[in-house]
């Protein structure tokens, strides 16, 4: 319409022109950009030109052809975007039904997997000796794929199997031989005598060797002493006496000599210097005695500074008392000794100097019992452990009061069935042990054997329930400390980590069943008992693992204590106490319906038992002989 509008015999030139360009973009031999370009010349159309042709252009209609073309366009773009979203899909969807096929070929027995110990008895031994060995890993398979004509190799992560296998040996922690970066650990004592350095001394080496694996040594300069001459008077000890001087000097140059033979012989081993190096020059001396080591050895200085001594016979060494005239001749030296020691101590760092030369040591200060504890350039996994282990113990050598009461839980159902594990409640004869619990611990544990006087008291139980309802009958009273504070008496706290050992696969079985069903199990765990380990289940070493804070908690505490569990957990902390190795730990033997009371001190550990019920017969709960 435009075009016939324009071209009429009375159109000027530019009107013509403008017809043959409008008839050129309609029949599309000329893009609508060159049709406008070229009507926008200046002197074209005049001065309102373009805004009309422009507006004359939008107004064009397309032609059926041009809506029949532009429909296809469309329709061609939407079928090419979803015919590239079903392809995108199908290749991941492969992906993952590939991998789920894989992880299956490669792990058969993943399909299913037995949810209860009852269901174990479709695994054979030799089925559980089938699984991959201690420490190997399927952590990676080789998939070759084509891209862009290039063969390339992708890492796909596989879960790992579970290791079912019993560890064979080992301990917690252990130490590498050739490993460069292991130092030996050497702790050296520091104090008066009479302040309990004897007694943390010993037991903080029980405790490295027994829960940590460590192969620690004490050397006491006064063993070596007694070993040669027997008992030293109290004048002996004047530091103003040259003689007695280097006499004493001899021995501690001779312990220390030991002390370095045994850190030469291996990487990895923690020497205990206990002697009393009151003096700057002492310790400066040790020093120096050390470099022999090569720098392999971590020097840390432990200091117990308390404002009086503890002197009292039963924590005096053995042979100073019988070898006096009398046992208060002994004390009565002792007092002297304590006294010669006083006019020439220097405590660690005591110059008060940030220049002082002893700041430069690493050092555990134990203030009053450990009401007050300074730490310098402490560093590493094992001091830190070391560190914390003292400054829970460092008042050990003054509970005299305290004491350790360790009793298995009254006879269960499974006790009389002969059965390990499980979670079972009590028989009638676990009931009246229950009963009888209840009394020993008000008349005995609760009340000072002396004065009658009620003394603080804790009572802990696992989180089973036979040990719960053993301990549930003891009552809770509030009392007044000696500092006029109140206490709850023999408030129960229940910890999952006194639960007894679990026996995984094994659980709820007989040991007669044990050795039927898995011979080459029970084959195992008879042969090393301590580092077994059940079917999906633990092991003494596992046992020792979790105690570990356990016998932090009970050092730390400085009440008595009053432990309902199971035989193997108190197994391994009777066995710590009583200074028992811990290979022959599972070995000991706690009998049902008794109560063991310890009381430690620096060189031994007093033990009673008591049979709360003399009358009646446990019977063989099958756990005697196993």
């Amino acid at each position: 319409r435009h075009a016939r509008a324009v071209a009429a015999p009375s159109s000027t030139p530019a009107r013509r022109q403008l017809a043959t360009l409008v008839r050129a973009h309609a029949t599309r031999r000329v893009s609508a950009a060159t049709a406008v370009g070229s009507l926008t010349r200046p002197g074209l159309l005049g001065a309102q030109a373009p805004t009309t042709t422009t507006m004359a252009l939008a107004g064009i209609k397309l032609d059926r052809q041009s809506k029949i073309i532009m429909v296809a366009g469309a329709a061609v773009t939407v079928s090419v975007s979803v015919a590239v979203a079903a392809g995108v899909g199908w290749w991941l969807g492969g992906r993952f039904v590939k991998k789920k096929y894989r992880d299956r070929r490669l792990n058969p027995q993943a399909k299913q997997q037995p949810s209860h110990s009852e269901h174990m008895s479709s695994f054979s031994s030799q089925e559980w000796n089938s699984l991959p060995a201690e420490g190997e890993r399927r952590d990676s398979v080789r998939i070759d794929f084509q891209s862009s004509g290039d063969v390339r190799q992708r890492k796909v992560s596989i879960p790992q199997v579970p290791v079912q296998h019993p560890v064979t040996s080992g301990p917690v922690s252990s130490y590498d031989d050739n490993a460069d970066v292991q130092e030996n650990i050497v702790l050296v004592m520091v104090g008066l005598p009479g302040r309990g350095k004897t007694a943390v001394a010993n037991r903080t080496a029980r405790y490295l060797a027994f829960f940590h694996g460590a192969e620690v040594e004490v050397f006491n300069v006064g063993d070596k002493r007694r070993r040669a001459k027997g008992y030293m008077k109290g004048e002996e000890y004047d530091f103003r006496n040259r003689k007695n001087m280097d006499q004493r000097m001899k021995y501690s140059y001779d312990t220390l000599q030991d002390m370095k033979d045994f850190l030469k012989q291996k990487n990895g081993r923690i020497g205990i210097f206990d002697a009393n190096n009151v003096t700057r020059d002492r310790r400066k001396w040790i020093l120096q005695e050390l470099q022999d080591l090569d720098g392999r050895a971590q020097v840390i200085f432990v200091e117990l500074v308390n404002k009086r001594a503890m002197i009292y016979q039963a924590e005096m060494a053995e042979d100073d008392v019988k070898s006096a005239s009398k046992p208060r001749d002994s004390v009565e030296d002792y007092k002297k000794r304590v006294a010669h020691y006083m006019d020439f101590y220097e405590p660690l760092a005591s110059g008060g100097r940030l220049d002082d030369p002893e700041q430069q040591y690493a050092y555990i200060k134990c203030i009053e019992n450990g009401t007050q504890i300074i730490l310098n350039k402490i560093k590493g996994y094992m001091p830190g452990r070391i560190t914390q282990f003292i400054t829970n113990c460092c008042h050990v050598h003054w509970m005299t009061q305290k004491k350790l009461y360790f009793s298995r839980h009254g006879q269960s159902e499974y006790n009389a069935a002969g059965r390990i594990g499980g979670d079972s409640d009590l028989t009638e004869m676990g009931e009246r042990y229950a009963l009888a619990l209840k009394e020993f611990a008000e008349e005995r544990i609760c009340v000072d054997s002396e004065t009658r006087k009620a003394i603080p008291a804790r009572l802990w139980t696992s989180t089973l329930k036979r040990t719960v309802r053993t301990a549930r009958h003891i009552s809770t009273s509030v009392i007044q400390r000696d500092n006029g504070e109140p206490w709850i008496q023999m408030k129960a706290r229940h910890w999952s980590n006194l639960d007894e050992i679990y026996a995984g696969a094994c659980d709820g079985l007989t040991y007669a069943e044990i050795k039927e069903r898995y011979a080459k199990e029970a084959a195992a765990r008879k042969k090393n008992k301590l580092a077994y380990r059940y079917p999906r289940g633990e092991s003494y070493l596992d046992v020792i693992q979790r105690l570990e804070p356990i016998i932090q908690e009970i050092e730390r505490h400085r009440e008595s204590l009053l432990i309902v569990g199971h035989q193997g957990i108190l197994r391994m902390i009777y066995a710590f106490y009583k200074g028992i190795d811990r290979e022959q730990a599972p070995h000991q033997t706690l009998e049902l319906n008794h109560v063991i009371e310890l009381n430690p001190h620096a060189y031994r550990t007093n033990e009673k038992i008591y049979n709360l019920l003399p009358y009646e017969e446990a019977g063989d709960d099958g756990q005697k002989q196993h």
